[in-house]
């Protein structure tokens, strides 16, 4: 009974040594697993970047930061017989075991030994992820490590997650790593469009990576894959059919070879969003080359001006999407910095914001296409806008104003409408080089004092061509549509395409007009302040297509001028991309009417306008007020001198028709004798005062001046001029309530300043004044 009892005690504790067994190394793993817990971190690394067209064309291709080409796909995107061959050559049991095989493991031993060498490896797929994952020499405390965080890995992940890992991690020879850059890099293919000697070579290629290379060993991958393609034979994986096919498929001699395509604008994608594997952007392929190629070719011909650079983008307008970007013409001039993406770099735009404040001057109900406008000196507290001619025009229309890129007239404009609101409005339009505030630019800013780049700039212009609406440039395909912003009305984007489409224009060379099938475009030219900067912009209801040409380096050539050197381009461009399509243009809006206005004025026509044109308008918003330039007069018969309605009675009078020019303008023409003076009053003729007063020419209302210590007085002097309706006669100067000098109307004096706030008022020989303030200090 005691032997009896002592047998069952002993085979009692023989039962329990292997659940004692377990237990403790359950614990004794659990233990390790906190103090050495799994480095999820490695399994993951940053991958290459792939940029594509719109059409899925690679355009260019960068490897990670650490100089690998990874690739990484999702599981669903591993084609099944790759998943089996591999589990063929490398893991049978791979949903069996719990991340290793004794089995495996012991064969592999006794291989080895009686080889003398170590001719094969036990290690299942998820050992050899955990070798990936923390890269050792192979030592046996080392492939206990591996064992370990295998089974960690089986306890964290599905079966899924773990071959998903396994073939983005998997090395392939070189910098390859993951069956995504090889399958691409061996086969320029995707692994979903393996062929089964293909999957083959991929199965074969992670054994020993450096020695099975398809473009380094050919031969030894063939002998490999043979070996691989006889396993999936074996195991039913293919056909016989297949087999023997497979068999007598080439091996790839060499990597597939990366295009070098729009490099600025990838280059710019793969920076900004190097997150993403693959960017499929908006880029159309055949456009982008069309721009490289035309780019290089003007490009020739500049350089022998000391033009070095351009940079060229077009747009869609109805999607807001980027189709084009050249950055450089020639990417590796290192001499002249090819490599700087030059649509993105801020430039000062000379002329090319113009139409915008004409835009608002539209919606502002300020002027309308025909109106006049002065073109005349004009002084802003001592700023003095030039034409570009160094020429006044006098009088000229809206559309001649912007036509010919007039400056003041559109500094005059721009005062009126408002800075900070222009300033607002190109904010508001993508412009976000303009960082500062809108009086850091003062008035200058319409002629380029801020600088715009030429991707935000032609975005803009995309903006007229849809009708004022604005949008975010479009960069990826499979995006998403910005909001839209409608910061014009579609009626003064209407107008303003129309001007800018006329074919007789002085910044268009006459031959141009000739050009075969030249399509019908918007455009506008910009030359910056030294000729450094030469842009055009041009757009139909399709395209926008933006051009900048001169020098990254801010040398400035007398040839550097937009009409000449970067509209020509501008047209090659819009002549290939609408080649063979019907020509388009905008609708007229329902809302646009046309009326008769005055010639000499622009101005809705009055009973005495010896001429009137044709013009669309704005109804309800387009100035109203009729013509007064060409007015009705009462002369007397024999003196010649201007009668009132009250004194008419006792002469002997005729009626005239008389022109009634601006008192600026008047005195501006009286200087330059192209001004007939109006007929001075007759002095017998009462009520006199109630005719217009003197206006002040100079100096500004509210003005503010400056004496510099440093400067001759003699240089300082502040000039006095007037101008009457009433056509001469002398006006009195007064300069805080005394009398300073007397003068005709339209000459000039000048007066030397003393600091302080002073009132100057005028008087002319009829008793009639005007009067204003101006502010005098002293530099420190």
């Amino acid at each position: 009974m005691v032997l009896f009892m002592k047998q069952h005690f002993k085979s009692k504790w023989l039962w329990l040594a292997p659940v004692f067994l377990t237990v403790s190394t359950i614990i004794l793993f659990l233990i390790l697993a906190l103090l050495f817990p799994l480095p999820r971190e490695k399994l993951s690394r940053q991958s290459s970047v792939f940029v594509n067209s719109r059409e899925g064309v690679l355009l260019r291709a960068f490897s990670s930061p650490d100089r690998f080409w990874r690739r990484p796909i999702q599981f669903e995107d591993l084609p099944e017989n790759l998943i089996s061959g591999v589990m063929v050559c490398e893991d049978r049991w791979f949903y069996f075991h719990p991340g290793f095989n004794p089995v495996s493991i012991v064969s592999a031993l006794v291989d080895n030994i009686k080889a003398g060498r170590a001719i094969r490896g036990g290690s299942t797929i998820t050992m050899q992820i955990a070798r990936m994952m923390e890269p050792k020499k192979r030592t046996i405390s080392n492939k206990v490590i591996e064992l370990f965080r295998a089974m960690q890995l089986e306890l964290t992940y599905s079966k899924k997650e773990l071959l998903e890992t396994y073939f983005n991690l998997v090395p392939y020879g070189g910098n390859i790593e993951g069956v995504g850059a090889a399958s691409f890099f061996y086969f320029n293919k995707k692994p979903k469009d393996l062929s089964i000697s293909e999957i083959a070579i991929l199965a074969t290629i992670p054994v020993r990576p450096a020695e099975f290379r398809p473009d380094l060993y050919p031969d030894k991958c063939k002998h490999r894959r043979n070996k691989a393609l006889a396993k999936m034979y074996e195991d039913n994986i293919m056909s016989k059919k297949e087999y023997h096919a497979a068999l007598e498929e080439e091996i790839p001699t060499a990597r597939t070879k990366l295009p070098f395509l729009a490099p600025h604008f990838c280059q710019t994608m793969a920076v900004s969003y190097s997150d993403n594997v693959v960017i499929n952007s908006t880029l159309n392929s055949n456009i982008q080359y069309i721009c490289e190629r035309l780019g290089k070719l003007h490009h020739t011909k500049m350089k022998q001006k000391n033009i070095n650079n351009l940079s060229i983008v077009v747009i869609d307008n109805k999607s807001g999407e980027l189709l084009a970007m050249v950055g450089s013409p020639d990417f590796n001039d290192k001499r002249h910095g090819g490599q700087v993406n030059g649509a993105l770099a801020p430039r000062s735009p000379g002329s090319a914001l113009k139409p915008f404040i004409y835009a608002l001057g539209f919606d502002d109900g300020l002027i309308s296409p025909e109106l006049k406008l002065e073109d005349i000196p004009v002084d802003y507290a001592g700023y003095s806008p030039e034409n570009y001619d160094k020429e006044y025009h006098g009088l000229v229309s809206v559309s001649e104003a912007l036509i010919n890129s007039f400056n003041v007239p559109a500094v005059n404009l721009t005062a009126e409408v408002g800075l900070r609101k222009f300033h607002n409005f190109l904010q508001s339009g993508g412009i976000g080089s303009l960082t500062r505030e809108y009086y850091h630019y003062g008035l200058p800013l319409i002629l380029g004092s801020g600088e715009v780049s030429l991707l935000e700039l032609s975005n803009l212009y995309a903006s007229l061509a849809r009708g004022g609406i604005y949008r975010d440039i479009a960069l990826f395909s499979d995006g998403k549509n910005s909001e839209e912003v409608q910061l014009l009305s579609n009626n003064s984007c209407y107008l303003i395409s129309e001007i800018l489409s006329r074919l007789k224009r002085p910044d268009l060379p006459t031959c141009w007009e000739f050009t075969e099938n030249m399509p019908k475009i918007a455009w506008k030219t910009g030359t910056s302040y030294g000729r450094k900067d030469a842009w055009t912009i041009g757009y139909n209801p399709t395209y926008t297509v933006g051009v900048w040409a001169g020098n990254f380096s801010a040398e400035g050539s007398i040839d550097i001028v937009g009409a000449e050197i970067a509209a020509p381009l501008m047209f090659d461009i819009f002549n290939e991309i609408t080649a063979g399509k019907e020509p388009v243009w905008f609708d007229r809006p329902n809302t646009l009417l046309t009326r008769r206005v005055c010639a000499l004025s622009g101005s809705p026509a009055n009973r005495y306008c010896s001429e009137t044109i044709e013009e669309l308008y704005i109804p309800g918003v387009s100035p109203a007020q009729k013509c007064n330039i060409e007015r009705e007069i009462y002369v007397d018969a024999e003196s010649g001198r201007r009668l009132t309605l009250d004194c008419l009675f006792g002469h002997k009078y005729e009626k005239s028709i008389v022109q009634f020019w601006p008192p600026r303008l008047a005195t501006w023409l009286s200087q330059k004798g192209g001004y007939l003076p109006l007929p001075p009053f007759d002095i017998s003729c009462q009520n006199l005062s109630n005719a217009e007063p003197p206006v002040i020419v100079s100096p500004d209302n509210n003005g503010k001046y400056l004496i510099v210590d440093y400067m001759p007085p003699e240089y300082q002097h502040i000039l006095l001029e007037a101008s009457s309706f009433s056509g001469g006669g002398e006006i009195d100067w007064f300069i805080d309530n005394r009398h300073f000098a007397s003068s005709n109307s339209g000459e000039r004096l000048f007066y030397l300043p003393e600091e302080g706030r002073h009132t100057v008022m005028c008087v002319d020989e009829l008793g009639r004044s005007s009067s204003l303030i101006f502010e005098v200090n002293k530099s420190d």
